[in-house]
């Protein structure tokens, strides 16, 4: 199977979506119905929305791929390592 260029999903921004979206959603909600049951769900809702919304948003230029390249260069200039795999015995 050939590498995929890039990730459908980055889950890394999963957490922070779900922070910023429970405090906007349960601020907005609690104004609106005051009721912190119902403010706590919608907030709920609105940052899982978020998180998944910014975990598939599209990364400009950069890849997985370029990464490595760069961290190469970079020990090759330092004199670093390279990094060692689980299949190096």
């Amino acid at each position: 199977m050939t590498d995929r260029t890039r990730r459908s999903f980055d889950a890394t921004w999963l957490p922070f979506g779900m922070l910023i979206g429970f405090i906007l959603g349960m601020g907005v909600a609690l104004t609106m119905t005051s009721n912190l049951l119902i403010a706590g769900g919608l907030g709920f809702l609105a940052g899982g929305i978020m998180g998944v919304a910014l975990g598939f948003r599209r990364k400009r230029g950069s890849s997985s791929a370029d990464e490595d390249a760069a961290d190469d260069r970079y020990r090759a200039a330092h004199g670093d390592p390279a990094p060692r795999r689980d299949d190096d015995h």
